[in-house]
């Protein structure tokens, strides 16, 4: 295994990983927003509901007090059948009663025998008699909460206190945590008190009252949020005593204690604190299942990825391995093809040459000009077509010929041949197919011969050749020859030219789909040969003289 695969395993694990890690916390981050959302609703709820209980119990007791303002003296049946429905309205209350002020003026023993008060153990027990008196004397519900019809409000402390305070504000009261004087099961329990003003004389008429024992109304008013919430409720203007609670605060975890929530409201004349601890399932890790299934999904494919890239990489190690031993077979023949080639091509090149030496041969005893002008018009044409030979076996491929170099080596034949005049080569890296390679050199080859045998009649001035190659796109070449010699004839055609070099030079040019033109005055004769070419190369200029 190569340094490369193992950091590629490593980066496959560790991105597979990283990935379903990040899910695995986005799910249960997006939980524990949801339980977030959920805990802070319910508090805002809480608030609401606790606020809007209290002022609902508010006008109850304004209404019993208008009521009793209303109305000197009403029956137990009376009394019930205008506060059932408020026993059905507000959440939590243990009994709705009416308690009228009497003195100790109001010599009468028989009614002060009825008034009761608690002991330490919170049973009922006879009052002795007091300047001021509020015994319970109409009580809804009644059958339960019989024997609570003559107990004195007015004989207890903080029921005492939160008399005093709805009579001098004149609006509902409700007293601190008390002991209720029945089926209170050791729970803290609460009245709401107002005070009826008699509207003649002005004075205390008695009090309407709500019983409520906490439990019940936490319980009842909170019943949703408590699903969600643990909740602890202090008494501020009592020493902060406690209320109510869900839980035991003192052995709250440090976890709850962070979690802690403090909000206050205002209950008539008192305040509330209350505590607001998110049950443990709303502020802990949540543990979704959806989490860890994509988490141990992720993981799961994360291995079998690396397991698959792993396998492939092997695959493709023995791929490789019987590729390279396929491909130095196949380069092996390649090598024995091309080397059998450049040996035919080698082969035909000295054949060609020992063709034209058998034709100078056969010139030197020929004694017709014209006889001897053919061969050594047929010897030059031989020599191009050798030549192209020569760069094929020259190439490394044997596929192509490099044409700047086979036109530097046939203007140094051409030098050899007539010295009268100089040439310049201004052409890039091309190369020539092989389809294309041996028309083209016939071509170039009538051209060049053409023009260094017709176009420089004085052989003392400056004669130059200039050859210039140009790519004109991917596919396309242009060739031109040009000369500063004396020019064609003012009658010349190309078309219709006689001479067997044009003859070849039309045929060649069919051959390859090539479209020669030309251009000529008394400064010299320019051809231009356009063709077209499947291999080209980076321009490279070469200039030579």
């Amino acid at each position: 295994m190569t340094r490369f695969q193992y950091f590629k395993y490593i980066a496959i694990l560790l991105i597979g990983c990283s990935i379903s890690f990040f899910v695995f916390f986005s799910i249960n981050n997006r939980y524990s927003q949801r339980n977030r959302a959920v805990v802070e609703n319910a508090i805002t709820k809480s608030d609401l509901k606790l606020t809007d209980e209290l002022n609902k119990i508010s006008l109850v007791v304004e209404s019993m007090g208008f009521f009793f303002e209303n109305n000197s003296q009403v029956s137990q049946k009376a009394f019930e059948r205008f506060t059932d429905p408020f026993l059905k309205q507000l959440k939590g209350i243990r009994a709705i009663t009416w308690s009228p002020r009497i003195e100790n003026k109001e010599k009468d023993a028989q009614l002060f025998s009825a008034i009761k008060t608690i002991d330490s153990s919170n049973s009922l027990i006879s009052t002795e008699p007091k300047d001021v008196h509020f015994p319970i004397k109409l009580i809804n519900p009644l059958g339960p909460l019989n024997e609570a019809v003559g107990f004195d409000l007015y004989s207890d402390t903080l029921r005492r206190s939160a008399i005093e305070t709805t009579i001098r504000t004149n609006k509902m009261s409700l007293t601190g945590p008390i002991r209720l004087v029945l089926q209170d099961n050791g729970v803290p329990g609460i009245l709401s008190l107002k005070a009826v003003i008699d509207t003649t004389s002005n004075e205390v008429k008695g009090l309407v009252t709500g019983v409520y024992r906490m439990d019940d109304f936490i319980g009842s008013t909170l019943a949703s949020e408590l699903l969600v919430l643990d909740i602890c409720v202090h008494d501020i203007s009592a020493n902060n005593q406690l209320l109510f609670s869900t839980i035991d605060e003192a052995s709250i975890s440090k976890d709850l204690q962070n979690n802690l929530i403090r909000h206050q409201i205002k209950a008539a004349n008192r305040n509330w604190e209350i505590h607001y601890v998110p049950k443990p399932n709303y502020f802990s890790f949540p543990n979704a299942f959806e989490s860890y299934a994509v988490l141990i999904f992720g993981l799961t494919t994360t291995l079998l990825l690396t397991y698959l890239v792993r396998k492939r990489d092997v695959y493709n190690e023995r791929l490789e391995a019987r590729v390279l031993l396929r491909t130095a077979e196949l380069e092996e023949s390649n090598l024995m093809k091309e080397n059998l080639l450049r040996e035919i091509h080698h082969r035909v090149k000295n054949n060609l040459q020992i063709t034209s030496s058998l034709m100078n041969m056969q010139k030197r005893k020929l004694t017709s000009k014209e006889a001897i002008t053919a061969l050594s018009d047929s010897q030059a044409r031989i020599s191009a077509i050798a030549l192209t030979h020569q760069k094929i076996y020259q190439d490394k491929d044997s596929k192509a010929v490099n044409l700047r170099d086979y036109l530097v080596d046939l203007m140094e034949y051409q030098k050899k041949i007539s010295s009268s005049f100089s040439y310049k080569i201004d052409c890039p890296e091309i190369s020539v197919d092989l389809d294309r390679a041996v028309p083209l050199a016939l071509i170039i080859s009538e051209l060049v011969t053409n023009a260094v045998k017709h176009a420089y009649p004085d052989t003392l001035k400056y004669n130059e050749l200039l050859i210039d190659v140009t790519r004109l796109h991917e596919t396309q070449v242009l060739l031109t020859i040009r000369d500063n010699g004396q020019g064609l004839p003012a009658n010349f055609d190309i078309k219709k030219a006689e001479g067997i070099g044009f003859e070849i030079i039309r045929a060649l040019c069919r051959q390859i789909a090539a479209d020669l033109t030309y251009e000529s005055n008394d400064y010299g004769t320019q051809f231009s040969l356009t063709f077209e070419n499947r291999m080209t190369s980076e321009p490279n200029l070469y200039d030579a003289s």
